[in-house]
C-alpha cells in the first residue's frame, strides 16, 4: 500500500539536495502546460517527501525525477490509475 507523504515547502523540498533545483525546473518545462505549475510543484513535493530521511543522498536526484516523472505522466494520463495520483496530487479532472 502506498503511504501519502505530506507535502514539503519549497524551501525544504530545494534543501534536500542542491540538484533538485534543475529536477524541478526540468519538470516544470515538461509538464506545467499539461497539468499547470501547482500540481507539478505538489507532486514533486510528494515525492522528496518520501526521501527525507533518507541516509545516503547521491542518487536522490535520480529518484525523484524518475517518481515524480512517472506520477505526472499519470496525471496528465487517463484511466484509473491516472484518476487515483491526480486526485492524491490536487490535479485537474480528467478531460472528456
Amino acid at each position: 500500500m502506498t503511504q501519502f507523504h505530506p507535502p514539503l515547502t519549497t524551501q525544504a523540498r530545494h534543501g534536500l539536495h542542491p540538484d533538485l533545483h534543475e529536477i524541478a525546473a526540468q519538470l516544470h518545462r515538461d509538464f506545467d502546460d499539461l497539468i499547470g505549475a501547482e500540481v507539478v510543484d505538489r507532486v514533486l513535493d510528494e515525492v522528496a517527501a518520501r526521501f527525507v530521511d533518507a541516509r545516503v543522498r547521491t542518487f536522490l536526484p535520480l529518484l525523484v525525477h524518475r517518481y515524480a516523472r512517472s506520477d505526472l505522466r499519470a496525471v496528465s494520463g487517463s484511466g484509473p490509475a491516472a484518476d487515483r495520483v491526480r486526485a492524491r496530487a490536487g490535479g485537474p479532472p480528467p478531460k472528456d
